[in-house]
Order: C-alpha cells, then sequence, then structure tokens
C-alpha cells in the first residue's frame, strides 16, 4: 500500500467517524480532502434569507477547500469564534471583492475570533490584494486564499 492511498484511507475512516452530531457532506477518494457539517450549522443557516446567503457562501468555501485536498470541519454558529477547522487548524472565512478590508478582517478573525488562519476568496485578482497579503505577513497573520475563478489553485500567505 503506498503513502498516498494509506493517507486517503485513513481520512476516510477520519471521516466516516463523525457521529449523528454531523453531516458527512464530500469526500475525495482521489486526495482524501473532506467537508463534514455541524447539523446545527444547517439549521442556523435557514434561519432568515440573510443567514442562508451567509451559509451558502460559507459553505461554497467549505466546498472549494474539501476538493482540493483539505479536511474541513464546518462548525455551528458562535458568537465571536472562527467558522471552520481546516487540517485540523482554527481559521475564520472571508469572501470578498476588493481588497480594502483584508488587514481588517484577518486580524479580527485572528485577534478577536481566535482563528489561527484566515482563509480568503476574493473575486477579483488584483496587486492591491497582493498588497494586502504581504502586509498580513509582515505582521504575522497566516492563511489561504484562492480567487473565484481559479477554484482548484489555493494559496498559502
Amino acid at each position: 500500500m503506498t503513502n498516498e492511498t494509506e493517507f486517503i484511507r485513513n481520512a476516510r475512516a477520519r471521516y466516516d467517524s463523525y457521529s449523528n452530531e454531523w453531516k458527512r457532506d464530500y469526500f475525495n477518494d482521489n486526495n482524501g480532502g473532506y467537508l463534514v457539517i455541524d447539523k446545527i450549522r444547517i439549521v442556523q443557516g435557514n434561519l432568515s434569507k440573510q443567514e442562508k446567503v451567509k451559509y451558502e457562501k460559507e459553505y461554497n468555501m467549505c466546498l472549494t477547500l474539501a476538493q482540493n485536498g483539505h479536511k474541513i470541519v464546518f462548525l455551528k454558529l458562535t458568537e465571536g469564534s472562527f467558522d471552520i477547522f481546516i487540517d485540523d487548524i482554527s481559521a475564520d472565512l472571508k469572501k470578498t471583492a476588493g481588497s480594502g478590508n483584508i488587514v481588517k478582517y484577518a486580524k479580527k478573525a485572528t485577534r478577536e475570533q481566535g482563528a489561527q488562519i484566515v482563509v480568503f476568496e476574493f473575486e477579483k485578482e488584483s496587486a492591491s490584494v497582493y498588497s494586502e497579503l504581504e502586509v498580513l505577513k509582515k505582521i504575522g497573520i497566516h492563511g489561504k486564499y484562492y480567487f473565484s475563478d481559479k477554484r482548484s489553485s489555493i494559496h498559502d500567505f
């Protein structure tokens, strides 16, 4: 058995081990990525039109990460807390159209919400996005990012 096969087998076993409190939503047999969702989070996503939009945005980000080989645990909403675990690391999800609030969002996620990293989905690629990511690196905030039109390419910062 190759290391890759064993890795995927172990990921499948972990995915399958989640209790009925979790929805086992997605598993990628090629890379071991998966998505499990706290069933309370699904209910919370249906409480209002605004919550439904937020849930769908976060769900789509989680699915993108899982499709790219990450192990995603999508948590129930808790005031002042992070959104997910990505590969056992606490993370907050942020989707933004521009670069104006990147540093503010990341500081809040890591300093107030308990996230170790931030995951960004940027709607458009621009020099200002890269400039803001450099600022984050300089102040010691790290994470992952991708662009809406390039979901199969996830980068670290």
